[in-house]
């Protein structure tokens, strides 16, 4: 089979991943951008969880979410105080060789999203420059954004692989590409992110918005997308049509930063066009909303649009971190929400933990808060993410040099925590599950 690119979702090493609704959105979304110039795509998602050729089929879940498949590696000998596995998730290497061995391609496409996540990136770097060096490779996503050095020194034993590291803007890139490479195939009607490349399509994912209007200390959107742009509400519901009419998907989840900003001009009349069309969609919002920005307007929206699946940031209890809202918003937010019709089943929030100088009797109070207000607790570990205010915080108080390696940035392993106290982690997520399952049942 001949292609203009070959696009590939590197492996992942790690302790654990899950797919709650986890795609490379920039990948397909670059690739749709491509696609309609006539350019004749490849994708190869190295984590496909319904490709034929796995030789056990992972659980999958309700919504489009559920497992990888994994496989056991040897630990790095850094993470030896973690007392979990570590693994690689996604297809068994021969899977992968026997699938490009097929393909002739002009240029490969690759992404690494976590800054932590780097380790997959190189195992498919390592194979390209032993098979195929002469092909140019182009490397986009958020590690290269945030991490150009690190790569660069990864890449300078390579001294003859032709390797581009994309950081421009797709203006740029797709001026480069279109220089450089004639398309072979013919335009395509629309520049949607070819998720219908993808062996099966669980769900859609959808972005109202790039960037954010916020600026939080611990958060790297700006560096990312350093300018806050929407899109119409009539463009986003033509997508939503599309997949829909077309494919038959039913779920679409949201990656927008702040999806309820600017709620009347943006994500109002979307709602209104869902409601309106008497589908049954379900939509889920895997970033945390804004609690301050949902009113009983909001809520009912909301739920009359199918939203399924809400996650509300409220990070800690206790007044000691940059919190996006205040108790009285929050618990104003789920007021509304559930006179809405939302259940607990529905409704989760998310706990920031595993800070510096971490109280483990703050989270638990915590947890206990949400379960009296009937919201499911969900923990977020701290990651610290370079170019950020608490990076520098973080640098000061952590076990590992996290400024030299973008592994030690793992959520699993606590970074920031001089001593971390593995019985009482465990504890802790053991009760969170506890809270959730009991308020699922309810």
């Amino acid at each position: 089979m001949e292609v203009d690119f070959l696009l590939i979702n590197p492996w992942i090493y790690d302790f654990s991943a899950y797919d709650f609704w986890l795609k490379p959105y920039g990948l397909l979304y670059i690739g749709g951008k491509l696609r309609k110039l006539g350019y004749k795509l490849y994708y190869l998602d190295l984590l496909d969880p319904f490709n034929k050729d796995l030789p056990k089929a992972p659980k999958r879940r309700e919504f489009g979410t559920g497992h990888f498949y994994k496989e056991p590696v040897p630990k790095p000998y850094f993470f030896q105080d973690v007392p979990r596995r570590f693994y690689r998730y996604g297809l068994p290497f021969k899977v992968f060789k026997h699938k490009i061995s097929g393909l002739k391609f002009k240029a490969v496409l690759l992404t690494c999203t976590l800054t932590y996540w780097y380790p997959g990136l190189f195992s498919v770097l390592n194979f390209l420059a032993k098979n195929y060096s002469k092909i140019p490779i182009y490397i986009g996503g958020i590690y290269p954004k945030l991490c150009k050095e690190h790569l660069a020194e990864f890449l300078s034993q390579y001294k003859d692989l032709e390797v581009y590291v994309v950081t421009q803007n797709d203006t740029e890139f797709l001026t480069h590409i279109k220089s450089r490479f004639l398309p072979s195939g013919e335009t395509f009607p629309n520049e949607y992110p070819i998720f219908d490349l993808q062996t099966q399509i669980p769900y859609v994912v959808l972005m109202t918005s790039l960037g954010c209007p916020f600026n939080c200390p611990y958060c790297a959107s700006k560096r990312i997308y350093p300018s806050y742009q929407e899109k119409s509400p009539e463009e986003v519901w033509e997508e939503v049509l599309f997949w829909h009419q077309n494919y038959g998907v039913k779920d679409f989840a949201f990656y927008d930063d702040a999806l309820l900003f600017n709620f009347e001009k943006r994500l109002k009349p979307f709602l209104e066009k869902v409601i309106s069309s008497g589908l049954h969609l379900r939509f889920h919002t895997p970033n945390a909303v804004h609690a301050r920005f949902i009113n009983q307007e909001v809520a009912l929206l909301l739920k009359q649009a199918g939203f399924t699946t809400i996650r509300l940031g409220l990070e800690r209890v206790e007044n000691r971190f940059d919190q996006k809202v205040n108790l009285d918003e929050f618990l104003e937010a789920v007021s509304y929400l559930k006179k809405a019709g939302f259940s607990p089943k529905e409704l989760g929030a998310y706990l920031l933990y595993g800070i510096p100088e971490e109280n483990f009797k703050e989270v638990e109070k915590a947890i206990y808060f949400l379960e009296k207000v009937e919201i499911s607790p969900y923990l977020a570990e701290f990651s610290p993410i370079p170019g950020t205010p608490f990076f520098e915080m973080a640098k000061a108080v952590s076990r590992y040099k996290i400024e030299e390696d973008p592994i030690f940035h793992n959520n699993s392993i606590f970074p920031v925590l001089k001593n971390p106290n593995w019985e009482e982690i465990e504890r802790i997520k053991g009760l969170a599950k506890a809270v959730r399952q009991r308020l699922t049942s309810l």
